[in-house]
């Protein structure tokens, strides 16, 4: 492996688990710091005000959010056969991007509120986020051309970010991903990437 960078997550998170990838690809050493433990969890608080994850120390550089972290290390690492950053002025794909993590924050959402009890069946908030999520998919659904979403069919970030959002929601059991056929084929084509199966979560 490359040079190192602290990452501060869980192995179940789907953010976290997008920059673990990227540093597989780019054959980066990544040291993770488990953030649910106490110390875990008090390591992170002391860098990120924000206390969500991922977070990264790169550099002597704190950077809070995933495609921060991602674009970071993309940049300083990646090269022509590497992971592919959207094309400048790639709208389709940075709107795809958009899309996706929109998604993925509505059934988070969902996921701890029904943790804490509160039933989506009965609350407006949950109805809404579940159809957000439903609708977005849908459209997403129509954007991919056989596993792929840029034009020049490179493994890229919004690839990226589909294949991890589908398996968490396969792993919370949160949504049902296989109503969208050509999602279904993007997954299956890319999920077993090393990098994917090695920073898939445990199976509890």
């Amino acid at each position: 492996m490359g040079a190192s960078f602290r990452l501060y997550g869980t192995v179940t998170s789907p953010y976290v688990r997008r920059v673990r990838v990227v540093a597989l690809e780019l054959g980066l050493d990544c040291d993770l710091i488990d953030v649910a433990t106490e110390h875990g969890q008090a390591q992170l608080r002391a860098v990120n005000p924000l206390w969500k994850v991922p977070a990264a120390e790169i550099g002597g550089e704190v950077i809070f959010d995933s495609r921060v972290i991602v674009d970071r290390l993309i940049t300083g690492h990646g090269s022509d056969d590497t992971i592919a950053m959207p094309e400048q002025g790639d709208t389709k794909v940075r709107n795809v991007l958009t899309a996706i993590d929109g998604v993925l924050d509505a059934l988070i959402n969902v996921f701890y509120l029904s943790k804490d009890g509160i039933d989506p069946q009965t609350s407006s908030y949950l109805r809404k986020h579940n159809d957000r999520a439903r609708a977005t998919m849908a459209w997403l659904d129509t954007t991919i051309d056989d596993g792929w979403f840029a034009a020049n069919r490179r493994f890229g970030l919004a690839e990226l970010a589909l294949v991890t959002t589908v398996g968490w929601m396969r792993f919370r059991d949160r949504y049902p991903v296989e109503d969208h056929a050509a999602l279904m084929r993007c997954f299956e084509r890319h999920d077993d990437r090393p990098s994917m199966l090695a920073t898939r979560p445990p199976v509890s």
